[in-house]
């Protein structure tokens, strides 16, 4: 699970790298780091909506209370906290009054795809298959055509985090029991549909794009405990055990470098690639590593109950 968190969310960080300069830029990424990045593009964080997705039914266990508490601790806080930050940071708290902002129109809208996903979980009916709730918002978003960003990102990527629920059963299945030529097919249709993407071929939102997904998660599922432990996997899950520092805090620092880039009319230097890897991946680290002197920045503290001398006496007498 860490490992796959990791690989995703630094792969987020890979494709900001070239996206966040060409919003102050005005330019698409181009080359062969475009084509990279658009390649991954059906993985990245359908794969991150995916595990969160095997984790639901534990989460759910809690009790609603719990559940809700955590959700907002662990979720929204850092959501709210983070976007007030980058905002500032670019310049631009106006956009902090818009509802379209807060419903996912910034650069932390995987956030606020998750909060949608939790809140729809809680509120799904018991005897509703979780599989239900990954055709159905497919069917409102090929059949219905909502139409605005918000509830098509919102569909789209809750199909994904739906699909996770619904593979927490058949997960041992699949990684045990699944024959090796099923998982070449597998790999070889996430290979031609992330070039397919990356050609244009297919577009996002579409089923083949969806079918290219799956195909591509289920894969990496099937390898993920097949894949020898060292240095690098360690690494990467210890960056899974820590990914919403990753999310957050490399948006802070790329957001804040191109600011400043743009103030000293640098936004098209050589150095602006090196840059943000330096700072994407720099602040990320940082952060982590003091992660609990800071770790208010991720998630808001439980309140305390307040003990007084005469709730110890009745605590000692139960």
């Amino acid at each position: 699970m860490d490992l796959l968190r990791g690989g995703a969310v630094l792969l987020v960080v890979v494709w900001h790298v070239v996206s966040v300069p060409s919003l102050y830029t005005g330019s698409e990424p181009s080359g062969v780091v475009g084509a990279f990045n658009n390649a991954l593009s059906p993985f990245r964080i359908p794969t991150l909506l995916v595990l969160s997705g095997l984790l639901l039914e534990r989460s759910l266990s809690k009790g609603a209370t719990r559940y809700v508490a955590g959700k907002l601790r662990h979720i929204a806080w850092p959501y709210a906290l983070w976007c007030v930050l980058i905002t500032a940071a670019s310049g631009s708290l106006a956009s902090l009054t818009s509802p379209w902002f807060w419903l996912g129109g910034n650069i932390l809208w995987y956030l606020a795809v998750l909060l949608f996903c939790y809140a729809a979980a809680l509120l799904r009916p018991r005897w509703l298959p979780w599989g239900v709730c990954v055709v159905a918002p497919l069917v409102l978003l090929w059949v219905v055509e909502p139409g605005t960003n918000a509830v098509n990102r919102f569909l789209w990527f809750g199909a994904f985090f739906f699909l996770g629920a619904t593979l927490k059963n058949h997960l041992e299945t699949l990684q045990r029991r699944v024959p090796r030529w099923s998982v070449a097919l597998l790999v070889m249709l996430a290979l031609l549909g992330g070039a397919a993407v990356a050609l244009g071929s297919v577009r996002q939102q579409t089923p083949a794009f969806f079918l290219i997904s799956a195909a591509g998660i289920l894969a990496v599922l099937w390898f993920a405990p097949r894949v020898p432990r060292s240095n690098i996997t360690r690494v990467l899950g210890w960056y899974g055990r820590n990914s919403i520092v990753v999310y957050v805090a490399h948006a802070l620092a790329m957001f804040a470098t191109m600011t400043g880039l743009e103030a000293v009319g640098a936004t098209e230097s050589a150095a602006v690639l090196p840059l943000m890897i330096v700072v994407g991946f720099g602040l990320p680290t940082v952060l982590i590593l003091v992660r609990d002197r800071v770790a208010w920045l991720f998630a808001l503290p439980e309140p305390r109950t307040l003990t007084t001398p005469l709730n110890r006496s009745k605590a000692a007498g139960a």
